[in-house]
């Protein structure tokens, strides 16, 4: 070997000697014995906390992570394991979207305690921390080439990924503001960011960024450096929980060397397990490398002379060369000189014409400038060598105005694609990269601007094959469709609403005919039921059968309001409501009808404007609502939100929700219901308003129907948000009101009370007519019927002496409404009282001012008309 080389080498041999000798421990402990001894406090706390919840980051490899089953793995996962078992406890885990979403619950207390989480003063303001689980160095990471003696402070003015709430971010916010921070949702980003150019580096700690380049293939990233501190995860524990800081902190004792190694081995190399020798050892090692050293000395510098020696021979022999070359250059020089005279006036006309082509240029540029200017479309050059990502190689047109970035910003990302949103970019990428030379293709797709904006594109590209082998060429034209395409989802929309209104404007005409026609047989039912119970033998056998009948018919009348309920045609008792006053009355009620696993909880605002409501059809959208929820939830935890409010909806707000029928803009009370059970799809929420329609195995479908109905009969509208394993939230808008209750249907009883005179009985129903005359007869009255408005007309002017008229709204040849006129210009003072199958509010409000002198709704009892008839 030649001695140059050979001292090259030098340093790293005496290296390679002292680590074959470099000392290591293998430090063992005893291993534990059985459950961690806990003292009566502890145990009584366990107890009443039965139900401790973490909230781990779902993508934290190796550390901690959710796999494609959703079983929670890691290092951290395993000790934490270990640490069930030392305590005998269980730790429930909870399954969230991201870091952020479990810090944020963690510090609403929504979850108890957070799987790794690096201590730092900030986090120490609103958590506990146990003792260390895992300790990992941390890395700069940087692209290949970039300096390799990077710290934090040399970062400085430097733009450095993060990922968000990470250990990382909060040190660096707090202790280097002058790093330019780039947050970013996972590690993942935070490496193709840095892998890309979009950022300097990128500081996380080894093991995580280590697994994650390796797992995504990234190869054009290097450690460029470490930062002063290191990873060390502990539990991170609810702040007001410090028994349970020390309950974990002896279990985490109790956990021996040899087990938290087992568990780490599995994900991260764990630097401790090495052997260390003794000095002794290390004293006679570097003695012998010393000698050693010495040998190599001596021999180096016998070999250098000799070197010398050569050297010498060889640069003689340079020097005569050099003097012949300078001999031939002086009579190259004369040559030279003669060709540059003609290369000159070459030159000269060569700059002239391209004076001449460069002044073309200039104006076709302007002359493209100005009309790109006046297009949403742009237009790029890009081309590829074998696996390599696409390069931008030239891009025009408006994409400054479509994007946001200007053409230079696009270049020195490299590619338009990291612009491309996160859900079409595996698409886009394909598409693009399964092209061909000679192939054109088309796609659809959505671009994030630089100000966070979504816009649609329509793009055609081409392929071609490059100058260079195995270079792929790609020319694309690309179109701003996104107005277009709100258009056509505004279409879309407006047709929905329309459908739907058209399809519960059918099935609302429908249900209340069915009930209409369904309440004057019920009239027959529960009115001869009625009767017989009156002068029947109270102890006659019959009298149970007849009480049967009666509970039977009442069940179905409460069937007839629900179809009257989802056409919107209800009874209602109208008044001046107080939904959280309404609220706090049902709490036990609602407590007591949910899962024993749902937590129920009243979100009240204060200084709630009332609103015009029957309370009785309120408490219905409630309790269905509640049960509802109570049954996404299930067998597992979860919990169940009421909340209440007032908001200002605007026709923009109100164009997205259910019953989007000539609703006004104004002020609007609402009462959301929210749960974290399994939610619904696309097309279960489209389903979930239609009569009979059902996911449960028992149950009519008409609950969410009569919902639905009960709200379009207060003139309110209801919005829902629901998505699959997150939970599902209804709103109940209802428009607010500051008037003064109006009671419908007051009930003021007396026994015997009995009248005289003569009654006109209209009803086109023969059953109603027949059972209506006797019920008059029962409380004194003589009674005359018709079975229409015209025959009504004929008897009122035939017999002068009737004193009232019980007159039915729906008839065939002329309605209720129609005979009423004809009757007040018979006599202007008669007394007419309304019966219909139809609610109070809708009958009353189109004889407002108009002289009625009452209502009763079908199929009515007998005390009910007599209160009716007494109130004349």
């Amino acid at each position: 070997m030649h001695p140059a080389r050979f001292m090259q080498f030098l340093p790293g041999l005496l290296i390679l000697l002292l680590l074959a000798v470099s000392p290591a421990s293998a430090a063992t402990a005893e291993p534990s014995a059985g459950t961690v001894p806990l003292t009566d406090v502890e145990r009584q706390w366990l107890k009443a906390h039965p139900v401790i919840t973490l909230a781990p980051d779902p993508d934290f490899k190796p550390i901690e992570y959710f796999d494609k089953a959703g079983i929670y793995r890691g290092a951290a996962a395993d000790i934490i394991r270990l640490l069930e078992k030392k305590l005998g406890i269980t730790i429930t885990i909870v399954h969230l979207k991201n870091w952020d979403e479990a810090l944020a619950k963690f510090k609403n207390h929504e979850v108890d305690l957070l799987g790794a989480m690096v201590k730092t003063p900030n986090r120490e303001k609103f958590a506990l921390f146990s003792e260390t689980l895992v300790a990992v160095p941390g890395g700069i990471f940087a692209r290949s080439g970039s300096p390799t003696n990077l710290t934090l402070a040399k970062l400085k003015g430097k733009k450095v990924a993060v990922v968000s709430n990470y250990a990382a971010d909060d040190i660096i916010r707090n202790k280097y503001p002058e790093i330019i921070r780039e947050e970013v949702q996972d590690v993942s980003t935070g490496l193709a960011k840095a892998s890309l150019g979009m950022v300097d580096a990128y500081v996380e700690n080894m093991a995580n960024a280590t697994f994650y380049s390796q797992e995504a293939g990234i190869t054009n990233l290097q450690l460029a450096g470490k930062t002063e501190f290191d990873y060390r995860w502990g539990i991170g524990i609810r702040k007001d929980w410090p028994e349970l800081q020390g309950i974990l902190n002896k279990g985490l004792a109790a956990i021996s060397p040899e087990e938290r190694d087992q568990a780490l081995q599995r994900w991260i190399y764990i630097e401790g397990q090495r052997w260390h020798p003794t000095k002794t050892f290390i004293a006679g090692a570097v003695a012998s490398a010393l000698g050693a050293l010495l040998l190599l000395v001596t021999y180096w510098n016998y070999s250098l002379r000799r070197v010398v020696k050569g050297r010498t021979a060889l640069l003689q022999q340079e020097l005569d060369e050099r003097q012949k070359a300078e001999i031939a250059l002086k009579a190259a020089t004369g040559q030279l000189e003669e060709r540059v005279k003609e290369r000159t006036a070459d030159l000269q006309k060569e700059i002239a014409e391209r004076i001449k082509s460069e002044e073309q240029l200039k104006i076709s540029e302007e002359n493209y400038r100005c009309f790109t200017g006046l297009t949403s479309d742009y237009v790029y050059k890009c081309s590829r060598t074998g696996s390599a990502p696409f390069r931008v190689q030239w891009i025009g047109g408006s994409v400054d105005v479509i994007t946001g970035y200007s053409a230079e910003e696009i270049f020195a990302q490299g590619c338009w694609l990291p612009l491309v949103h996160p859900d079409d970019r595996p698409t886009v990428t394909s598409l693009l990269f399964s092209m061909t030379p000679g192939e054109t293709k088309q796609a659809e797709f959505r671009l994030v601007t630089k100000q966070g904006e979504t816009r649609w594109i329509w793009e055609t590209s081409r392929c071609e094959a490059g100058q260079d082998e195995g270079e792929l060429v790609l020319f694309g034209s690309s179109t701003d469709i996104t107005e277009r395409k709100r258009a056509e989802d505004e279409r879309q929309k407006l047709e929905q609403q329309l459908l739907h209104a058209q399809k519960l404007e059918s099935l609302g005409v429908l249900a209340g005919g069915i009930a209409h026609d369904f309440n004057n047989i019920l009239m027959a039912i529960i009115g001869n039921a009625d009767l017989a119970l009156m002068r029947i033998n109270k102890e006659s056998p019959a009298v149970e059968n007849l009480h049967r009948i009666e509970q039977a018919a009442a069940r179905a009348a409460d069937l007839a309001k629900q179809m009257l309920a989802y056409s919107g045609k209800g009874k209602f008792v109208v008044e001046s409501l107080d939904l959280n006053i309404l609220l706090e009355e049902m709490l036990h009620m609602l407590e007591v009808s949910i899962s024993k696993k749902a937590v129920l909880r009243l979100n009240l605002h204060q200084q709630l404007p009332p609103v015009e409501a029957d309370a009785t059809q309120v408490r219905q959208i409630i309790m269905n609502l509640v049960i509802n929820a109570s049954e996404a939830i299930a067998d597992k935890s979860g919990v169940i939100a009421i909340t209440t409010g007032c908001m200002e909806c605007d026709r923009n707000y109100l164009k997205d929700v259910w019953l989007d029928e000539n609703l006004t803009d104004g002020l609007y009370v609402y009462l959301e219901i929210a749960d974290s059970g399994c939610g619904m799809d696309k097309g279960t929420m489209a389903k979930l308003f239609d009569p009979f329609f059902t996911t449960k195995f028992t149950g009519r479908g008409l609950g969410m129907s009569a919902v639905l109905g009960i709200v379009r009969g207060h003139k309110g509208a209801i919005k829902i948000y629901s998505e699959k394993e997150k939970g599902t939230s209804f709103k109940i808008l209802l428009p607010a009101s500051g008037r003064p209750a109006i009671l419908f249907n007051s009930d003021n009883h007396t026994d015997h009370w009995q009248g005289s005179g003569t009654v006109l009985l209209v009803d086109d129903e023969e059953t109603v007519r027949g059972i209506g005359a006797e019920m008059l007869k029962e409380l004194g009255f003589t009674v005359v019927t018709a079975d229409d408005g015209r025959e009504a007309l004929e008897v009122f002017k035939s017999m002068p002496e009737v004193g009232f008229v019980i007159l039915d709204l729906t008839m065939p040849h002329m309605d209720g409404e129609q005979c009423f006129r004809e009757l007040r210009q018979l006599q202007a003072d008669v007394k007419v009282i309304m019966s219909s199958g139809y609610n109070q509010q809708e009958v009353t409000q189109k004889f407002a001012g108009k002289g009625l002198a009452g209502f009763v709704q079908k199929p009515y009892r007998l005390s009910t008309l007599k209160e009716v008839i007494r109130s004349l």
